[in-house]
């Protein structure tokens, strides 16, 4: 039985790295301490897909320096039907057949490359043709090949949002619609369900796959989608809340239409197990003219996918108890302080922060105010500048940034007796005897406002100065959040990487922070 930390982690791994693991075949040359990692691509005429390969070491246990890095693709097996050219990041040497490209890796990162394939005009289906991709660092060369397959152009399209309600413990339906905006008819297609454990798919359809746990399913249909035509499924999409789902709670459900020659291909190696079901079998029912999505022409993979969100009803709510902090110092020291949070039940506080679907700045559940005449040096990457009044993208904004007066800051999954802790760095600009700050929490629903507010004191007069309003004993010790900053932001972010395929190797890298250099 898996934690519950566990379950979030494989829901926000599994179906974006499926991208990347799933459809990567690595090919090591024999002399060689690293493998290339790489992936097949279906284009249609006139269309582009994004390629890409990295290196990484054999041994992947041991740490490998790349330095100045070389990347060769010979292109003349595609020359006839399509043309490839680099995307971002490296010098490159273009000839019809041939790509030649260096760049210098910084030690400890890996040499990652991105390529866009262009099928001509006049391409036919089922040509096919192999990249011959080599990478050569420090003498050493590593070979593999990607297979370039021109296939023809179709547009899946679905409703772009949707939202159902629910109580806890119970089940909430949730609907879907595919269109086809395309000018041929699509021979099937694959329904990819990815959810959260504490709002799962809860169904039992012959024709549906899913985990153990409801968080990564595949439905597949062998309906043929006519164009200008739209289908519903035969049953709304039965999702199950988890018991202990909070009130007010929305949760992500994010389904994500494929044909099934996509999903075979970037789905191959998927490697959680999945069991069918022993129900009936879920359909595709074709909509009446009057009710149909008016059809899209171009083949848009940004398209086809439907975030669903299920909000929780009841009265299942979380009460959050601020606990203080305090820390003395002269003029000039930097001290330490730790405000933090416990979730005293009953429901679970579901993650709130960077990659929550439609979060604002506002939507952050603690606020933390930073006592007078002192300056924050060095702030955890949970925890934003709180400025209102300015544009926010939580992907860009500036976790962790030190400097700020106040603060909001994003909550990991907590359950009940959790605590959760936020350290910041205070330098002291000035002497003042309890110099006061507080932590806040703003949940919607909390049961109990008068453990809301706990004070943070710089060099108090008295040993209770950081109780406040919370049940704190002021020490500035706590729990600690298990996982921070651009990881947590990763774990709810996982949707968005189902939407583009193409790049999605890219973007699972770039939000990792690994050790990749493009």
């Amino acid at each position: 039985m898996l934690t519950h930390s566990t379950r979030r982690w494989l829901a926000g791994l599994g179906v974006a790295g499926a991208i990347v693991a799933a459809s990567a075949s690595p090919a090591v040359a024999a002399e060689a301490p690293f493998e290339i990692a790489t992936h097949d691509l279906l284009v249609a005429p006139g269309h582009t897909d994004y390629g890409w390969f990295y290196a990484q070491p054999a041994d992947t246990e041991s740490e490998r320096t790349f330095g100045r890095t070389s990347v060769d693709i010979d292109m003349s097996a595609v020359a006839g039907f399509a043309t490839v050219e680099p995307a971002w990041g490296w010098t490159c040497d273009v000839s019809p057949s041939k790509l030649h490209c260096e760049t210098d890796v910084e030690e400890g990162q890996w040499p990652w490359f991105d390529y866009m394939v262009t099928a001509k005009d006049d391409a036919k289906p089922a040509q096919k043709g192999s990249l011959a991709i080599s990478i050569t660092a420090g003498g050493k060369t590593a070979k593999a090949t990607a297979e370039v397959t021109i296939a023809e152009g179709v547009d899946l399209v679905s409703n772009p949002t949707v939202e159902v309600s629910g109580a806890p413990g119970g089940t909430a339906g949730l609907p879907t619609v595919v269109s086809n905006a395309g000018e041929a008819a699509v021979d099937g297609a694959v329904l990819v369900i990815q959810a959260e454990y504490l709002a799962a798919y809860g169904g039992d359809f012959s024709n549906c796959k899913s985990d153990e746990w409801g968080m990564a399913s595949f439905c597949t249909f062998d309906t043929k989608i006519e164009p200008g035509k739209s289908y519903k499924l035969s049953e709304n999409l039965p999702i199950k809340l988890a018991p202990e789902a909070r009130t007010n709670a929305k949760f992500p459900v994010v389904l994500d239409w494929w044909t099934t020659d996509d999903f075979d291909l970037t789905f191959k190696d998927w490697f959680l197990d999945v069991k069918p079901g022993k129900g009936q079998k879920l359909r595709l029912v074709e909509q009446s003219a009057q009710s149909a999505r008016v059809p899209q022409t171009d083949l848009d993979k940004m398209n086809n996918t439907t975030i669903g969100t299920v909000r929780v009803t009841g009265d299942n709510h979380a009460d959050l108890a601020t606990k203080g902090a305090t820390a003395s110092g002269k003029k000039g020291d930097v001290v330490t302080v730790e405000p933090s949070f416990t979730n005293l039940g009953p429901a679970v506080l579901e993650y709130l922060g960077q990659g929550t679907p439609g979060i604002r700045l506002e939507d952050l559940p603690i606020r933390v105010s930073v006592p007078a005449d002192t300056t924050v040096v060095e702030a955890p990457f949970d925890c934003v500048p709180f400025a209102p009044e300015k544009e926010w993208d939580p992907w860009t904004a500036g976790w962790g940034e030190p400097g700020a007066k106040e603060y909001a800051c994003q909550v990991l999954e907590s359950w009940k007796d959790y605590e959760a802790s936020y350290s910041f760095a205070l330098r002291i600009d000035k002497v003042v005897p309890d110099a006061t700050g507080s932590i806040t929490t703003t949940l919607t629903g909390d049961p109990n406002k008068s453990n809301d507010t706990a004070k943070i004191v710089i060099n108090p007069t008295s040993p209770n100065g950081g109780n406040g309003g919370g049940d704190g004993d002021g020490d500035g010790d706590g729990g600690s959040l298990p996982i921070t900053g651009q990881s947590t932001g990763l774990i709810a972010g996982l949707g968005a990487l189902l939407l583009v395929a193409g790049v999605g190797g890219y973007l699972v890298a770039k939000r990792r922070r690994t050790r990749f250099v493009a």
